[in-house]
């Protein structure tokens, strides 16, 4: 089984524009992700996928295989099911492109539970008491075998006190089986999908089940400027 590995960067972001490009310690954001992603010896191939040329011409200097993509994708998942039309692939992981800091070893997990034939898997990290209650964070919690049950920006499960349960937060890597990618993308949006503006809960409302991979290493995400001073002060811990 072939499982290709998609980074979908976008130039227009309305909380950071430009982040793909923006520097990191001396490498662009979306060079980071890309050697990442390289590193995992799970993963045959990885693309970047981006709807601008300075995102493409940033990716080929460091030889990365590129993409160019439609403007009018509605989402990354839309511009990864794109970006792999042609290409032989048996399954697909959509690592998005905020993630400056990955746990590899999650991420070949991905990889080998498609390689067993799931439909769709995704990844967990356990969630800081800061983070419990923030919306931009989004939590998930699973069943007894490590499936999805629902994903929510609410502080999911209610926090009662003594209970010993520990919450855990979604992170944005998705794989997908090729059929169920296909599937997935020509969907329509959900009730739940759109109430909670998530995506994973399209999958869920049309019985597509997703497991969760329960990852112990380090996610960090860039979504706006002041995440991105925020690492750079302990970015030596990491």
């Amino acid at each position: 089984m072939r499982v290709v590995a998609v980074i979908p960067a976008r130039y227009e972001s309305s909380r950071f524009p430009g982040k793909p490009l923006t520097d990191v310690k001396g490498k662009t954001m979306i060079r980071r992700i890309f050697e990442q992603v390289s590193a995992c010896p799970d993963i045959d191939e990885v693309l970047v996928a981006t709807d601008d040329v300075r995102i493409f011409e940033e990716a080929r200097s460091f030889a990365a295989e590129v993409v160019m993509t439609s403007p009018d994708c509605r989402s990354g998942t839309d511009r990864v099911a794109q970006a792999v039309r042609g290409l032989s692939a048996d399954a697909v992981i959509n690592v998005q492109g905020d993630q400056v800091v990955l746990d590899t070893v999650a991420l070949s997990e991905v990889s080998r539970e498609l390689r067993q034939g799931l439909p769709m898997v995704t990844v967990a990290a356990r969630a800081q008491p800061e983070e419990y209650r923030d919306p931009n964070c989004v939590k998930v919690v699973c069943d007894l075998k490590g499936y999805a049950l629902y994903f929510s920006r609410a502080p999911i499960p209610f926090e009662r006190p003594g209970a010993g349960f520990e919450p855990w937060k979604h992170i944005g890597i998705y794989g997908f089986g090729r059929e169920t990618l296909q599937r997935f993308t020509s969907l329509a949006p959900t009730p739940l999908e759109l109430a909670e503006s998530l995506e994973q809960l399209r999958a869920m409302e049309n019985g597509i089940p997703i497991k969760v991979i329960f990852a112990s290493g380090e996610f960090l995400e860039i979504n706006t400027p002041q995440d991105k001073e925020r690492i750079l002060r302990t970015w030596d811990s990491f």
